[in-house]
């Protein structure tokens, strides 16, 4: 939604209460406007007010919610529970705007926005890797103690919350992760290894003998590798900055040679020498044809690879918490996800608080987990019967999800992760040892945490 596009959904909204517009030319605006029809009649009906309602004259206040792309009709689920239960008594209705499916895109609108100071969406959604950006923008509001009060935020998984915060604050509230994941052939290898050596021994015994490749994951050079380099690097124990001083790199070190050096010696020997080319669909594409013994991927492929109309493993294997490294006793996949956050220049921020906090409730979470087999973030869905019925898969995520890291927090992290592509994929393609990729990516990480 565009500044003109509200600034129409607000003019009719107040002709609507105040009777000068009948309900068939209001559907007909929406539907210029841009609204769905269910949209548009569910803001007609609370354009009608109620004796509950706390708006003006009786009618509700109207926010708006741009989020993330979904395809599964969650979202307006939970949009419409919402504006049928607490935001009727509280005089809120909700606008729900589905996001594109490239995310790219809907960056750009943010910008756009942001930079006019527009409140035209009050509520947004996030991936993960932006919320030190915007609050570092001043765009987004914190959430403090007196909404989202440390005794509540305890139930909640750590991982997305510290992907977060940044300067010790809270600027959204993480509605779904993701995380990284290791497939295992359990009719190959029967128990999931603990550690990166156990991994490389057990994928030598597995290839060629057995099975063509012994490990595939992501080492193209994009967003997928930064994931991939991080678990194995949080693995070793290592870090890209400080958790709590965004402007130090850390990236140098004992461990992260351990763990850069390890993933070179992957590429030809374990992993095909094409897997600098792999994406999640090209590693998923190798392992549904039962061509892998180990596969690195995120959840959505545990559905696919037991679907036996495009897979040939089903029901041959099972997941596990990525392994761990050097002195370390557990290891650290990285998360994805979506987080919910308000417009510092939206003219409605109570209200948009209240829609906001239902979205992390029992009742939206478990409808996420459910419906979407969304990665929610409420610990307690994992254990819910009613959720483990419908999504088994849930069961043995909860323990993987816990020890979760976010990629490095920072407020210029598109730069940081180019940085971190270009030289760890210097590195597999062998143009640059492991010590002198490292020894590049802390000065051009200097570089980007430096710069204004």
């Amino acid at each position: 939604m565009i500044h003109e596009q509200r600034q129409a959904l607000d003019e009719m909204i107040t002709k609507m209460r105040s009777g000068r517009l009948t309900r068939r030319s209001f559907m007909q605006r929406a539907a210029v406007v841009g609204l769905s029809s269910s949209a548009a009649m569910s803001l007609l009906e609370a354009c009608g007010g109620s004796s509950n309602s706390q708006g003006g004259n009786g009618a509700a206040t109207n926010i708006v919610w741009q989020s993330d792309n979904d395809t599964t009709n969650t979202y307006k689920d939970i949009v419409d529970t919402f504006n049928n239960t607490t935001g009727k008594s509280k005089g809120i209705h909700v606008t729900w705007l589905n996001g594109p499916t490239n995310t790219q895109d809907m960056l750009t609108k943010y910008n756009n926005m942001f930079r006019a100071r527009s409140s035209t969406n009050d509520i947004i959604s996030l991936d993960i890797v932006y919320p030190a950006q915007f609050a570092a923008q001043q765009w987004t509001v914190p959430i403090d103690e007196s909404k989202w009060p440390t005794s509540e935020r305890t139930k909640y998984l750590q991982g997305p919350i510290k992907g977060c915060t940044f300067n010790g604050k809270l600027w959204a509230v993480p509605f779904r992760t993701d995380l990284g994941l290791l497939y295992y052939r359990k009719d190959l290898v029967p128990t999931p290894p603990q550690t990166w050596d156990d991994l490389t021994n057990n994928a030598k015994g597995a290839s060629p003998s057995k099975v063509k490749y012994g490990y595939v994951w992501q080492g193209s050079q994009y967003e997928g590798l930064v994931c991939d380099f991080v678990e194995v690097l949080y693995g070793f124990g290592g870090s890209v900055l400080d958790a709590n001083d965004a402007t130090k790199v850390t990236i140098n070190s004992p461990q992260a040679l351990q763990a850069l050096t390890m993933m070179v010696g992957w590429v030809g020997t374990i992993s095909p020498s094409a897997v600098t080319t792999y994406t999640e669909d090209l590693s998923l594409a190798a392992w549904e044809q039962g061509n892998a013994a180990f596969m690195r991927n995120w959840p959505y492929a545990y559905v696919k690879s037991n679907n036996p109309q495009e897979s040939k493993i089903p029901n041959k294997f099972d997941i596990s918490s990525l392994p761990h490294g050097g002195s370390e006793s557990v290891g650290h996949s990285a998360i994805g996800g979506w987080n919910t956050a308000i417009n510092a220049y939206s003219k409605h921020q109570d209200e948009s608080w209240e829609f906001v906090k239902y979205t992390i409730s029992p009742d939206a979470q478990k409808k996420g987990a459910i419906n979407a087999s969304y990665t929610v973030t409420l610990q307690s869905i994992y254990d819910d019967k009613d959720v483990l019925a419908k999504q088994p898969l849930f069961g043995k995520l909860k323990p993987i999800l816990q020890n979760a890291l976010p990629r490095p927090v920072s407020p210029k992290y598109v730069d940081v992760s180019d940085a971190i592509q270009r030289n760890v994929y210097k590195a597999l393609k062998k143009n640059s040892s492991p010590a002198d990729a490292l020894k590049q990516l802390e000065s051009d990480l200097k570089n980007v945490v430096s710069s204004k």
